[in-house]
C-alpha cells in the first residue's frame, strides 16, 4: 500500500497531482514541483517538518506570489500556473523536508497531495473526510462503518476505553475539521504511533484510502 509519497527520495515521486524531483544534496535543499493535475492551478500550499527560510522560488509556466514571509513552517502562494508547469523551491537548513505539498484552485485543494509525515497525512485525511461528509452524508457514515469493520482490534481497544464505534462515528459526524484532527491526533499519540509507516502498519486504511482517492 502506498499513501501519497513517503519521502523526498532521489528520482521522480508522483502523487497524481504533484510531481516531485529533489535537487542534488547541498548546503541548501530544494526541489521541483510539477503541476500534474491536468488543469491550471491558482496557488499552492507547502509545509515543512521544521522551520525553514525560503531562499529561492522560480516558476515555469506561470507566476505565483508568496502570500506571507520567507520564514516559517507553512507557506501559501497564489497566482497562476499552467498544466505541466512547475515551481522550483529552495530552502535552508538542508535537513528540512517537505511534509506536505498541495496545489490549489480558487483556494481549494486540487489533485492528490504529496505528503511525507504522519501529521500531514492526518490533515489530508481529515480534509477528505469532511469534504465527503458534506457531499454525501450517508456515504460518509457507510465509510466509517466499513473502516471499523475492517479493524476489529481497534473496535476492541476503543470499547475498552469506553469509546464504542457508534460513539466515535457520532463524534466524527458532528465535529468541525479541527475537532476531528485533534481527536485523531490524540488517539494516534495515545497508541504510541509516531510515523506514517507505523500508522499504515497498525490499521487497515483501505476503505478510507479508496474512498478519498488516496490508494496507490
Amino acid at each position: 500500500m502506498v499513501v501519497g509519497a513517503v519521502g523526498l527520495v532521489a528520482g521522480w515521486a508522483l502523487a497524481q497531482g504533484v510531481g516531485v524531483l529533489p535537487l542534488p544534496p547541498g548546503a541548501v535543499a530544494g526541489g521541483w514541483f510539477f503541476n500534474l493535475t491536468g488543469q491550471p492551478v491558482t496557488g499552492l500550499v507547502v509545509e515543512f517538518d521544521q522551520p525553514v527560510s525560503l531562499v529561492g522560488v522560480v516558476e515555469v509556466g506561470g507566476k505565483l506570489e508568496n502570500l506571507g514571509g520567507s520564514e516559517g513552517m507553512a507557506f501559501q502562494f497564489a497566482g497562476n500556473l499552467l498544466p505541466s508547469g512547475w515551481v522550483e523551491l529552495r530552502w535552508e537548513p538542508a535537513t528540512a523536508q517537505v511534509a506536505l505539498f498541495q496545489w490549489l484552485s480558487d483556494g481549494q485543494p486540487v489533485g492528490l497531495p504529496y505528503f511525507t509525515t504522519l501529521p500531514a497525512f492526518l490533515k489530508v485525511m481529515v480534509q477528505g473526510l469532511v469534504a465527503l461528509r458534506e457531499r454525501d452524508p450517508e456515504g460518509f457514515l457507510d465509510l466509517l462503518e466499513a473502516f471499523f469493520a475492517a479493524n476489529p482490534e481497534l473496535q476492541e481497544i476503543l470499547a475498552e476505553a469506553g469509546i464504542p464505534p457508534a460513539m466515535m462515528i457520532a463524534s466524527l459526524s458532528a465535529a468541525p475539521p479541527e475537532g476531528i484532527l485533534n481527536l485523531l491526533t490524540t488517539l494516534v499519540e495515545g497508541f504510541g504511533i509516531t510515523t506514517l509507516e507505523e500508522f499504515q502498519a497498525a490499521l487497515d486504511l483501505t476503505p478510507i484510502l479508496e474512498a478519498l482517492g488516496l490508494a496507490g
